[in-house]
């Protein structure tokens, strides 16, 4: 990162900030500020997840496939586990499959608010009959990354999740496992096929081993190349500009929705109580606190979005049937009208023309990828019925919002000076650069937000002879006015004034530089870098803001230094960060 910025530029300012200024901290008003749940550091993961090298910001890390030691993924667990999910031999009544309630057409769900179980016929939407359960069935794409299972994340690995359905007597309702072993071991494909994934020929049947070609099966569900992931990689064309718009929406700190369903995942391995209200008639759902005594009393695992637009409906109780509905019951406030106790302190409501909820739609419709999506096998060793591929009519929407790419695939080249033109906007200008380019704002005032996914990118202001910054003027309209996610990115010589939530919005990167700046009226936040690495904010002036004047969380090694920050309801906070000075 290049800290001689302000050297270089401070001669030329007269009317701005000059010098290190001393550091004011002043808390204005009376008002209670909602304050972020504080969480263990092994949850709350502090610092930035970028991939290095990249070409973006958004690339970030995977976790680890939590995998159970002594289970490890061979191609022969593999292909077992594949005709066992799609096999009803594995229920009492030889009726139900895993597949019944996880469909792969269906994003690995079932198109229904709650699965049936039991006594259940037909398959997706059309089941009925039988016993309703309590909760939606949940996606497994991805569920290779979770450390907890089940909306109420009561175990902890695919193979304990694997052996709750199969047991329980409202789903496969299997009473005696060794009824069931033994029903396998008399199919002479299958004591071949756990011959070869296990040994042991017909003895190596058993409940365990069930569980583990089931699991490692479901380890293979991997989703990782949306759109999203091909614009993260440097494919500027994945995304339509609506999408792109809608990216900055989903990552803005109007909606906060990048706090829970953070990348590269679109979840997290936390609980919130959103108030999703109960269904009319059945009892109140605990959520975490029936799983685990130390548990909030109706707070359900952060789902992934990821291939969310194929497996509705939504939230644990299926009670939302679009993703309209969703927005709408965020953009309210979620439970907070109906007087819920404990709302998550993210979910506070925002304001959404129409458009913005299109654009936010289609960005969540980019998170569908289905390359992985295994075959439906055509039999099972079982001879018993397999459900057939199922029609999504979702996935005709999926294919109207992603559109191929163009092709415009970002190329790193030497560093460049670019300077926006007359006429011409910050963002056409920023769509022009590479990573390792500066651009130069000349002075002026620009009503727009700017949004900067490459890294290695400065964007500085050149101040009028009168030592003027340029503006940045949200007129009261526009969410933020910067919002990053690229690794090293320096900002710095402008006003930023008059934006409805946050001047500028700094997310999951590694270094981050943010100085002489002016920043006045631009909703919650003034300067907001978080989830983020190496942060640097000096010598600017924050005013007016309706929560932090100056925020950093959930980040690591942050400096905060010669700010003036006045007349905001609270002045710098600090949260969930390791190494703040």
């Amino acid at each position: 990162m290049n800290w001689k910025t302000f050297g270089k530029w401070a001669s030329r300012i007269t009317g701005g900030l000059i010098g290190t200024l001393t550091l004011v901290l002043i808390i204005a008003g009376i008002i209670p500020v909602p304050r972020d749940e504080t969480v263990p550091p092994d949850l709350y993961g502090a610092g930035a997840l970028s991939v290095y090298p990249s070409l973006t910001g958004l690339e970030r890390e995977f976790p680890p496939i939590n995998q159970m030691r002594g289970n490890p993924i061979t191609p022969e667990k593999v292909a077992l586990g594949r005709l066992l999910f799609f096999d009803p031999v594995l229920s009492q009544e030889n009726d139900i499959a895993c597949a019944t309630c996880h469909l792969p057409d269906l994003g690995f769900s079932d198109g229904l608010p709650r699965a049936i179980g039991a006594g259940g016929t037909g398959v997706g939407p059309e089941r009925s009959g039988g016993i309703m359960l309590a909760r939606n069935a949940p996606t497994l794409w991805n569920a290779a990354y979770s450390t907890s299972l089940f909306w109420d994340g009561r175990v902890e690995n695919l193979e304990y999740q694997a052996i709750v359905p199969i047991s329980h007597i409202d789903e496969m309702a299997v009473r005696n496992t060794n009824d069931l072993e033994n029903e396998l071991r008399a199919i002479p494909e299958y004591v071949q096929l756990f011959e070869a994934a296990f040994g042991r020929g017909a003895d190596g049947i058993t409940i365990g081993s069930i569980a583990a070609a089931l699991a490692t099966f479901e380890r293979t569900l991997i989703t990782n190349n949306s759109p999203f992931d091909l614009y993260a990689s440097g494919d500027v064309g994945a995304l339509s500009a609506s999408q792109r718009r809608g990216l900055n929406l989903f990552r803005s700190a109007a909606t906060r929705c990048f706090e829970c369903h953070a990348l590269p995942l679109f979840s997290t391995q936390t609980f919130r109580v959103i108030g999703v209200p109960d269904i009319a008639g059945l009892p109140h759902d605990l959520g975490r606190a029936g799983a685990v005594g130390s548990g909030v009393d109706g707070a359900f695992k952060v789902p992934t979005l990821r291939n969310v637009a194929l497996s509705g409906p939504y939230m644990h109780n299926g009670t939302f049937s679009t993703l309209e509905e969703v927005i709408d019951f965020y953009a309210s406030g979620g439970g907070r009208p109906a007087g819920i106790d404990n709302i998550d302190p993210f979910v506070q409501g925002f304001e959404f023309t129409e458009q913005q909820k299109a654009d936010l739609i289609a960005f969540l419709y980019a998170l569908t990828d289905e390359s992985n999506l295994p075959e439906i096998p055509a039999r099972v060793p079982s001879g018993l019925p397999v459900n057939p591929p199922f029609t999504n009519p979702a996935r005709d929407l999926v294919e109207y919002y992603n559109q191929p790419s163009n092709g415009a695939v970002v190329v790193a080249g030497p560093p460049q000076t670019i300077i926006v033109a007359a006429g011409e906007s910050i963002q056409a200008t920023i769509d022009r650069a590479r990573p390792g380019d500066t651009v130069l704002v000349p002075y002026g005032i620009y009503n727009e937000q700017v949004a900067i996914d490459f890294n290695d990118i400065r964007l500085l202001g050149i101040p009028n002879e009168a030592g003027d910054w340029p503006i940045l003027d949200g007129q009261g309209l526009i969410t933020e006015a910067i919002t990053a996610s690229g690794n090293n990115f320096e900002a710095a010589f402008f006003q930023v004034i008059n934006y409805t939530d946050t001047g500028i919005l700094v997310e999951g990167v590694t270094d981050v530089y943010l100085h002489d700046l002016y920043v006045e009226n631009t909703g919650t936040y003034g300067l907001y870098p978080v989830q983020s690495t190496n942060i640097l904010i000096e010598n600017t002036e924050v005013v007016g803001a309706n929560d932090a004047g100056i925020y950093t969380g959930q980040s690591v090694d942050v400096i905060i230094r010669s700010n003036v920050v006045r007349q905001n309801v609270l002045g710098i906070e600090v949260e969930n960060t390791v190494g703040a000075q």
